[in-house]
């Protein structure tokens, strides 16, 4: 009798065994896997957190703006073919012999182009020009300025804060104080080596972008 007692407990002890890990593995499954130490949960919780604001902050950022490219997104990059492709230059210069235009176009600006004059701050090349280089002498005319080319590239650049206003000029001695060339974002000489305004260029279109 002691005997089939003991087996009979044995065997009572091991069926609870197999129910208690058979509740244990159906829980795991439902619940997805071990519950895990508190501690070490809460360190997960804290990574994700980390890098979804990490995401968030490069879509924000534009660093990981996937949206359709343009003159824009261009200009940003700084990439020169780029900028060549999409930057749109006016030269004001009645000298119809500056050369500088037509070496820029095969140096792969596409769209540069020069008028020997403006009518009015509504004309359309200007309207559209991203970078307007303006000659001292001989422009401005046309609206009367008593500074000729000085007097218009400040009313440009006052007009149009946001585009790129370039004074060159012949004469190496001239006014040195007007207010164009304080508010202008750069100023050459005329006879300067074409690859020093294409330099200015990209040299204006980086600052403050």
């Amino acid at each position: 009798m002691d005997f089939n007692l003991d087996v009979m407990e044995k065997w009572v002890s091991l069926g609870a065994g197999i129910i208690a890990i058979v509740g244990a593995l159906f829980f795991w499954k439902k619940k997805g896997g071990p519950v895990k130490p508190e501690g070490e949960a809460l360190g997960e919780v804290i990574n994700s957190q980390s890098v979804s604001n990490v995401v968030n902050l490069h879509l924000s950022s534009g660093e990981n703006n996937s949206g359709p490219s343009g003159s824009q997104e261009a200009l940003s990059s700084f990439d020169i073919p780029a900028l060549k492709k999409n930057v749109r230059i006016l030269f004001i210069d009645d000298d119809r012999g500056f050369k500088i235009v037509g070496i820029l176009k095969k140096m792969g600006w596409e769209h540069t182009k020069i008028v020997v004059d403006v009518s009015s701050l509504e004309q359309s090349q200007l309207v559209d020009a991203n970078v307007v280089f303006v000659d001292i002498q001989g422009v401005g005319k046309m609206m009367h300025y008593a500074d000729e080319g000085l007097g218009l590239a400040l009313a440009i650049k006052r007009r149009y804060p946001e585009k790129k206003v370039i004074i060159y000029s012949a004469q190496e001695e001239g006014e040195r104080f007007h207010e164009a060339l304080q508010e202008a974002d750069y100023n050459l000489p005329k006879t300067a080596e074409p690859i020093r305004f294409e330099d200015t260029i990209v040299r204006v279109m980086k600052k403050n972008a």
